[in-house]
């Protein structure tokens, strides 16, 4: 029997993602497993995996390579931090939880029918990652999953060579989508003090593609794929209002300044810097 690679499961697995109707023979899935249990993907250095990620992302049906390497055990080596969220739950608005891992998928596929850049579909998948760390003792809730995904994705850029600035909004979306997410909820400090969090005034386009990774979030929901994201268009106005405050009568109350400025504009549930909804972990 000739030996199986690497790259033989990673032709495989690609293959599953050139389209929604691609499908692998038996004959083929059973050369992916044997692949994994030789080994392979261990076998592959950093920077080989960074590549097969990446291709994987950006290839037509991404869903099919991350599909297909599950079905063979290989996610679990590939990037545990992914497998390990299939089978938890997650609350939403209907009355049952959703599965993380498949929500993560349904994100993805938003990015790609969005024709997202890699950076906005890397975020898509593995912005929720901390949630595979949640005691199942407080399921469907995870307080502090943001916490737990900056440290998840620290050990996962040691394994895999990642674009620095794909990996740069993966971080920033684990540690602010939440945030995001509830927007309308905030008060207007809170609104002003996530802006400068963001560096929103100095990195625009940044700013966009976070704003476009929890589009692609949001759209994953059951009955929101075709709905309007509005938190979006409202924190750019709120940005707006923010921007146009340059030079207040105290230096060092600029921040205060632009809080008032984004209130005044009708934005956020007040002036104030506190929310109740600040310490929420629902999406």
């Amino acid at each position: 029997m000739a030996t199986i690679t690497a790259q033989d499961l990673i032709r495989l697995a690609l293959l599953a993602a050139q389209s929604e109707a691609a499908t692998l023979g038996v004959a083929e899935q059973a050369l992916m497993v044997s692949a994994v249990q030789m080994d392979a993907i261990e076998r592959l250095t950093p920077a080989q995996r960074g590549q097969v990620l990446a291709r994987a992302l950006m290839a037509p049906y991404p869903l099919g390579f991350f599909a297909a390497m599950r079905g063979c055990a290989g996610l679990k080596r590939l990037l545990p931090e992914l497998d390990a969220l299939f089978g938890v739950p997650h609350g939403a608005d209907g009355p049952e939880p959703l599965d993380v891992g498949e929500h993560q998928l349904r994100a993805l596929a938003q990015a790609a029918r969005r024709n997202a850049p890699l950076a906005v579909r890397l975020a898509a998948l593995l912005h929720k990652i901390g949630m595979g760390r949640t005691p199942p003792a407080v399921w469907p809730s995870h307080p502090g999953h943001g916490a737990r995904g900056m440290i998840l994705l620290a050990a996962l850029a040691r394994r895999i060579a990642l674009p620095a600035d794909a990996l740069d909004l993966t971080l920033l979306a684990v540690a602010e989508c939440d945030r995001v997410h509830r927007a309308c909820d905030l008060r207007a400090g809170a609104i002003a003090a996530l802006l400068e969090r963001v560096e929103a005034e100095a990195r625009p386009e940044r700013f966009e593609q976070l704003l476009a990774v929890c589009c692609c979030d949001y759209a994953a929901y059951p009955g929101h794929a075709e709905a309007v994201y509005q938190r979006a268009p409202s924190l750019r106005r709120a940005l707006a209002a923010y921007l146009a405050v340059r030079e207040p009568a105290q230096p060092d109350a600029l921040l205060e300044a632009r809080a008032r400025a984004i209130a005044q504009a009708g934005i956020g549930a007040g002036v104030g810097t506190g929310t109740g909804a600040e310490n929420a972990d629902r999406r």
